[in-house]
C-alpha cells in the first residue's frame, strides 16, 4: 500500500504539472482540478505513445518525463500551487460525512490495488502489453505473436509511463488513481447539492457515482481501461449538460479533450465525441472559432492511434482488415477468426452456432444470458424504457433526452459490433443515476446510500466471495482479498506463477508458461511469451506460426504459413 501511495503521489504531481501546462497553452478559463489532472494524463499518454514509436518506455524515458515535469512546474509554478490550494479547499469544504467517506475510499482503493489482480484480461494481455512497451516500445507485427496484443490501449501506454518497471515490477495501479479522482469529482458535486438552497438534479446524479464503487473496485487492481472510460464519461456527461444549457468555450474544449482521450483508451469511447458534435450543430456560431484547435487536437490523437495500429497490427482498426496491407499484417483467416470469436463468445456461443443464428436468435440469447451479463443486459432495456418518464418535469429534459438518444445509438452500434455490457455501461450508469434521483433526494437518504455503498466495498475486499452466482467466467468466481502483508509492498502483478519453459518454433524462441490454466494466458513471464497450447492450436487449424521478421525482436513478427503433416 505504501509503495502504491508513493506512486500515486508521483502520478498526481506529473498529471498536475502537465495538465496545468496544457490548460495554459490552450488559454482556457477556470477548470475543475480533477479535469486538469485528466488533461495531464492525456498529455502523458500522447507523449508516451509517440515516444514508444521510436524507443522503449524505460529509464531514459523516465528521465525525460521527469525533466518535462520539472520544466512545467518551473514555468507554471503559480498556477500549479493555486490548483493544489483549490483541491485543498474543495476537500475542506466537504461535509463531515462526505469527507470521511472519501478518506475511507482512499484507504480502500489502496488496499484493493495492493491485492491480487482480479481481472482475467490482466493475465492474457495487460501485463504483457505493458511489458512490451517498457522493453521495446511499439513492435511491428506484435499481434502475430498473441492476438490480444493488437488491442494495445492508450491506458496501457499510460500505465507503462508510471510503473517504473526497471526499478520495481509490481506497480500496476493507474486505474485505482483514476477511480479515486473520479470519486472526488463526484463527491464535490454531491456536496454542492447538499449545501444548495436550489437543488440541481444534475449535481445529485453526478454525485451519486460512488454508489457503483462496489462494482468498480473489482477492476482497479489491474490497469483496466474500462475504469478510465467510466470516469471520463461521467465528467463528459456533466460538462455536456452544463455546456448545452450555457455554452462556454472552456467546457466545450474539455468535452473535446476528454472524448479524444476516451477514444484513444478504447475505441468504444468514440461515442462520447457525439456530444461534441451535438454542440457543434447547436452552437455553431460560437464553436466555429475553436475549429482550428479542435482539428489540431484531433489530428494529433488520430495520428497516434493510426500509427500505433499500423505498427502493431498492420491495419488501421484492429481487428477489421483492409485499406492497407503490410508484410506483418495478420492472415485473413486469422483476422476472420478473431472477429468471429469475439462476437460468438459475447453470446456464449461457438463460432459455428453464432454463424447459424438469426438476428432474433442473437437478440434473445443476448437478453437471456445467465448471471451478471444477462442481468445487466435486461437492466439496460428496462432503463431505456423507463428513463423518458423520469425526466418529464426536469428543466434539463432536452439535454437528458439527447444523452438518451446517444445511449440508444451506442447500444445499437455495440450490439452490431460486440454487445459486451461493459461497452454500453457508461450510458447505463448515467441514465440510472439520473433516474434514481427521483428516489434518492433527501439528505438523510443520500447519506445512508453513500455510507452503505462504501461499507459494501469492504465485504469482497476483506472476505473471499464466491461469485459463481454472478459470472460464468471460472477465473472470476472468487474475489481478490487484502492481506496485511501488502501494507508496504503490493501483491505481484500476476496472480499466477512466473514459471516457464523455453520452446522453439522456426527462427523464434518463446517462453511458455507452465502453470497458467487458460488458453490465452501469459501472466508475467519474460518476453516473448506465448502459451504452447495456443501455438499448437494456430499451427494445427490455421497452418500458421509466429516468426521473427529479421535477426532480432526489434524487427518485429509476422505469421508464417506452414505445411502440417
Amino acid at each position: 500500500m505504501l509503495l502504491i501511495l508513493l506512486s500515486w503521489l508521483y502520478i498526481f504531481i506529473a498529471a498536475l504539472s502537465i495538465g496545468v501546462a496544457i490548460k495554459q497553452l490552450l488559454n482556457l478559463g477556470n477548470i475543475n482540478p480533477i479535469i486538469i489532472l485528466l488533461f495531464g494524463l492525456f498529455g502523458a499518454t500522447i507523449f508516451t505513445g509517440f515516444w514508444a514509436i521510436f524507443s522503449p518506455v524505460n529509464g531514459i524515458y523516465q528521465v525525460i518525463q521527469l525533466l518535462i515535469i520539472c520544466l512545467s512546474f518551473f514555468y507554471n509554478k503559480q498556477s500549479i500551487l493555486e490548483t493544489i490550494k483549490l483541491i485543498k479547499q474543495q476537500f475542506k469544504d466537504l461535509s463531515k460525512v462526505i469527507k470521511v467517506t472519501f478518506i475511507v475510499l482512499f484507504i480502500l482503493a489502496l488496499a484493493q490495488c495492493a491485492s491480487p489482480p482480479f481481472v482475467i484480461d490482466n493475465e492474457s494481455y495487460y501485463i504483457q502489453t505493458i511489458k512490451w512497451l517498457n522493453e521495446y516500445g511499439f513492435v511491428k507485427g506484435l499481434v502475430n505473436l498473441h492476438l490480444f496484443l493488437g488491442q494495445t490501449s492508450g491506458w496501457h501506454i499510460l500505465q507503462s509511463a508510471f510503473n517504473f518497471s526497471f526499478i520495481y515490477g509490481s506497480l500496476n495501479d493507474i486505474s485505482g488513481f483514476c477511480l479515486l479522482i473520479g470519486n472526488f469529482y463526484a463527491l464535490s458535486r454531491l456536496n454542492e447539492y447538499l449545501k444548495a438552497i436550489q437543488k440541481s438534479r444534475t449535481d445529485l446524479a453526478i454525485g451519486l457515482f460512488p454508489l457503483f464503487n462496489v462494482f468498480f473496485f473489482q477492476f482497479i487492481s489491474a490497469p483496466s481501461a474500462d475504469i478510465a472510460i467510466y470516469v471520463i464519461a461521467l465528467i463528459v456527461f456533466h460538462q455536456f449538460i452544463i455546456c448545452f444549457s450555457n455554452y462556454n468555450k472552456t467546457n466545450f474544449i474539455i468535452i473535446i479533450i476528454l472524448s479524444l482521450f476516451a477514444a484513444l483508451i478504447k475505441l468504444t469511447g468514440i461515442f462520447l465525441i457525439l456530444f461534441a458534435i451535438i454542440l457543434c450543430v447547436q452552437k455553431f456560431s460560437e464553436v466555429k472559432k475553436t475549429i482550428p484547435l479542435i482539428a489540431s487536437l484531433g489530428i494529433i490523437t488520430l495520428s497516434l492511434f493510426i500509427i500505433k495500429n499500423i505498427i502493431i497490427t498492420g491495419t488501421l482498426f484492429y481487428p477489421l482488415h483492409g485499406l492497407i496491407n503490410t508484410d506483418w499484417s495478420l492472415p485473413d483467416t486469422i483476422i476472420h477468426y478473431i472477429s468471429s470469436y469475439s462476437k460468438a463468445t459475447t453470446y456464449n456461443l461457438s463460432i459455428d452456432d453464432y454463424n447459424k443464428a438469426s438476428l432474433l436468435d442473437l437478440l434473445k440469447k443476448w437478453l437471456f444470458l445467465p448471471k451478471l451479463h444477462g442481468f445487466i443486459n435486461k437492466l439496460m432495456i428496462v432503463v431505456l424504457i423507463v428513463f423518458p418518464f423520469t425526466i418529464l418535469k426536469s428543466r434539463y429534459r432536452k439535454t437528458f433526452l439527447l444523452i438518451y438518444t446517444v445511449s440508444l445509438i451506442n447500444l445499437v452500434s455495440v450490439f452490431i459490433i460486440s454487445p459486451q455490457y461493459r461497452f454500453f455501461f457508461p450510458f447505463l450508469m448515467i441514465l440510472t443515476l439520473i433516474g434514481i434521483t427521483q428516489i434518492i433526494r433527501h439528505n438523510k437518504l443520500i447519506y445512508i446510500s453513500l455510507v452503505g455503498a462504501t461499507l459494501l466495498i469492504c465485504i469482497p475486499l476483506l472476505y473471499p466471495i464466491n461469485n459463481n452466482s454472478l459470472t460464468n467466467t471460472t477465473y472470476h468466481t472468487v474475489s481478490s482479498t487484502f492481506s496485511y502483508t501488502y501494507s508496504i509492498l503490493p501483491y505481484k502483478n500476476s496472480r499466477y506463477s512466473a514459471n516457464y519453459e523455453t520452446i522453439s518454433t522456426g527462427n523464434l524462441k518463446l517462453n511458455a508458461p507452465t502453470e497458467i490454466d487458460f488458453f490465452w494466458g501469459t501472466g508475467d513471464i519474460p518476453l516473448p511469451a506465448l502459451k504452447e497450447e495456443q501455438l499448437d492450436y494456430f499451427s494445427t487449424y490455421f497452418n500458421s506460426i509466429p516468426q521473427l521478421r529479421g535477426e532480432s525482436i526489434e524487427d518485429g513478427f509476422y505469421s508464417k504459413k506452414i505445411l502440417n503433416d
